[in-house]
């Protein structure tokens, strides 16, 4: 058993010599091209930093649309159109104009303005709109 573990110990050594021999002669290519060597710990330090704060920062790059009409305006629209739509029914026409996000924010503005009035649904989930 002690006679394994020194073999054992030996070829550690020995590869570890080899994988040191090889990161020397890397270093050295490395350097004939002009990188200057580099302390890899603090390498590998500054790398994971870097790494973590990227996932920090990292922002969903959107694109910001414009649209002939702006949003108010064409919920507005819609409920003079249709009369007294449903809300469901004003989300499918924001989406079907291609527009991000949910209509449900700037419906809400335009209740507390005063220029929507929202009427419950009975018995069933959302709300009727109608102009002010």
């Amino acid at each position: 058993m002690l006679r394994t573990l020194k073999q054992i110990e030996q070829e550690r050594k020995a590869r570890t010599a080899d994988l040191e021999e090889a990161a020397k002669v890397i270093l050295k290519q490395l350097a004939d091209l002009g990188h200057v060597g580099i302390n890899t710990k603090a390498a590998t330090t500054r790398a994971k930093r870097t790494a973590t704060i990227g996932k920090k920062r990292r922002k969903r790059l959107r694109v910001r649309r414009q649209f002939a009409v702006s949003g108010e305006q064409m919920i507005l629209d819609f409920v003079k159109r249709k009369s007294n739509p449903i809300g469901r029914e004003i989300e499918k026409d924001w989406a079907s104009e291609g527009r991000a996000g949910a209509a449900a924010n700037l419906i809400s503005k335009l209740v507390k303005e005063r220029r929507l009035k929202r009427t419950p649904l009975k018995d069933e989930r959302g709300s009727r709109y109608s102009l002010a």
